[in-house]
């Protein structure tokens, strides 16, 4: 989806840097924010499954919620609670889950809401 994002944005990053990004993000968050802040962070799992059939998937480079923890609680920040929202049917179109189903590929059908809040010391 690189060229429907702006120039020089953050998908152009490869993935050791996109999670350095995050790293120093949420670690300048953690420093500017206050004892009491409760944060909700919103993502999905990223993976290369463009018209691959998941047995096919190797997860190299995909990016997975361990990932998004590994790197919040390594910056000062705790998870309280983890919930997955469904996405809008919208996106699955007879045809494109026709194909999917056909390739055998697995589709996303939720986001991640992480809340978090500083770790207690």
């Amino acid at each position: 989806m690189t060229p429907d994002y702006a120039e020089k944005s953050i998908s152009d990053l490869s993935k050791k840097e996109y999670l350095g990004f995050l790293e120093a993000f949420f670690a300048l968050l953690k420093r500017n924010a206050k004892k009491t802040t409760r944060l909700a962070f919103i993502n999905a799992d990223w993976r290369d499954f463009q018209n691959k059939p998941a047995a096919e998937e190797s997860g190299k480079g995909s990016i997975l919620i361990d990932d998004y923890l590994r790197i919040l609680n390594k910056t000062g920040w705790q998870h309280t609670h983890i919930i997955q929202a469904p996405m809008s049917a919208q996106r699955s179109t007879a045809l494109v889950v026709s194909a999917m189903q056909k390739k055998r590929i697995l589709g996303v059908t939720s986001r991640y809401v992480i809340i978090l809040r500083r770790a207690k010391k």
